[in-house]
């Protein structure tokens, strides 16, 4: 019974993590729909605008539809420790917002 007990806790952990996996890659495969028909830049162009604002290492990035538009929100940990939040437009690249993190 012991058993039982604890393999049905395990079974319901499991499942506990599948829902968001699943979503996830949901999500990854929409953006690789968006990115294959031009509807969004590639990661790769968005880290170089965000690197080329300013220098230093992406620690964080989403992806939100505002306002009718993608945008990408990037956080990149520069040099000196601080933390850079910039939104750019995910269609064109451009800056739309830059501001250091609390």
């Amino acid at each position: 019974m012991k058993a039982r007990a604890l393999a049905f806790i395990a079974l319901l952990s499991c499942s506990a993590f599948a829902l968001p996996l699943a979503a996830h890659a949901d999500d990854d495969k929409r953006i690789r729909q968006l990115q294959r028909s031009g509807e969004i830049l590639s990661l790769e162009k968005i880290f170089a605008a965000a690197r080329a604002v300013k220098p230093g290492r992406i620690v964080d990035v989403d992806l939100d539809k505002e306002d009718g538009r993608y945008v990408y929100e990037i956080e990149l940990l520069d040099a000196s420790g601080r933390v850079w939040e910039m939104e750019f437009d995910a269609r064109t690249g451009e800056l739309l917002q830059l501001e250091q993190d609390d």
